[in-house]
């Protein structure tokens, strides 16, 4: 780190729910590097493996990437293109649209969209043209996460609650089931799980490095999340666990559910899921008696039934009562923008300490303390 270069906090934009603070090393008017900054709650001073060669590769690389447009002059996938400017590019694509608008009309235009790495403002204005076009809108969220979002709307009212990840000081148990944290949310492995003081139960057909590492590995067969929900259920009302009296209050069908999970015993769930039936009890009697959180992935929904299998897996906290306290609650990773996320940051640093506003640029003593932090780049 050269004493002259000049560090600019910022954030990383990928689309993830970390929302990584990054430090931009800019050497003699470019960006030299970029790196975590070790005073992020969530970065720690390390950015994700993706962002780290990203950010300090191909992205630097101007032959790496496109910096022009390209217009196609052969057939699909022969890869025969040619540059064109903005201007001839933007008119190409305004002429072929304005000609399907005129006829058959412009509902044919199908506008598939989803958030990407482009944040709130361009997520939403180019909402803005495609209305005032007329074309038809493909659900967002249709190839990622939308069964999960309409499982528990129907299920709790909102896809959009979760619990304040720093609430996990308090929880006795964290069921991880069907997400990866050790791939996909590395901040949350590495320091949110890893400093949680309760049990980590993790649910998934693979070994991941989280579950290798977990208290209870429980490996179900690839689409039978929903029947090892039911089992878990099963051992959780038989044995005392069902909270009836917050049932009874808070909930509607539970009777009907509870006719259900009768025949769903251990041993069935061992059956249909491949899941030993003595870890089934255990997993049930780790959970149950709470406090204990719930994060849900987004994996198990990308299947024909995968809405249903959300909803069975996210009953868990309703039966047991594990809502509306302490160390409770659930949330998934298809939380949208603005919603409670369970890959945000740790309970250790954050339940004890409050970090006051921060400027984009630093003074000289704390750049003095970042470059020796952040050592020789």
């Amino acid at each position: 780190m050269a004493a002259t270069d000049e560090l600019i906090r910022t954030t990383c934009p990928r689309d993830c729910y970390d929302a990584c603070g990054a430090i931009v090393v800019r050497r003699e008017g470019a960006i030299h590097a970029v790196r975590g900054d070790p005073e992020h709650p969530v970065a720690r001073g390390r950015l994700c493996r993706k962002c780290t060669l990203g950010y300090n590769g191909a992205f630097l690389d101007a032959s790496a990437r496109l910096t022009t447009p390209l217009i196609r002059t052969g057939a699909k996938g022969t890869g025969a293109l040619r540059e064109a400017s903005w201007d001839e590019a933007l008119a190409l694509v305004a002429e072929r649209l304005t000609a399907i608008a005129e006829d058959p009309g412009p509902e044919a235009i199908l506008n598939a969209h989803y958030t990407g790495t482009f944040a709130q403002l361009g997520y939403g204005y180019g909402l803005r043209f495609v209305n005032r076009l007329g074309a038809t809108e493909v659900d967002p969220d249709t190839v990622c996460n939308l069964a999960g979002h309409i499982a528990l709307d129907l299920l709790y009212g909102s896809s959009e609650i979760g619990f304040d990840p720093r609430t996990a000081a308090d929880a006795a148990c964290i069921l991880v089931w069907g997400a990866n944290p050790s791939a996909s949310a590395p901040h949350a492995d590495e320091h949110w799980l890893a400093e949680a003081p309760g049990t980590i139960v993790v649910i998934d057909p693979i070994a991941t490095g989280t579950a290798r590492r977990a208290d209870l590995h429980l490996q179900p067969f690839p689409g039978s999340d929903a029947a090892l929900a039911f089992a878990l259920l099963h051992v959780l009302v038989r044995d005392g666990m069902a909270d009836r009296a917050f049932l009874a209050g808070h909930a509607i069908g539970f009777e009907e559910l509870e006719a259900e999970i009768g025949a769903c015993t251990p041993e069935w769930g061992e059956r249909t899921t491949g899941v030993p039936a003595g870890d089934i009890e255990r997993a049930a009697h780790l959970y149950g008696p709470g406090p204990s959180l719930l994060w849900l992935g987004q994996g198990m929904q990308r299947q024909p039934m995968g809405g249903n299998a959300m909803r069975s897996c996210a009953l868990l906290p309703a039966v047991t009562g594990n809502i509306g306290r302490p160390g409770t609650a659930s949330c998934t990773s298809t939380a949208p923008a603005g919603a409670a996320s369970t890959a945000t940051t740790s309970p250790a640093r954050t339940s004890r300490r409050r970090r006051g506003p921060r400027s984009a640029r630093w003074t000289s003593p704390s750049a003095s303390r970042i470059r020796r932090a952040l050592g020789p780049c």
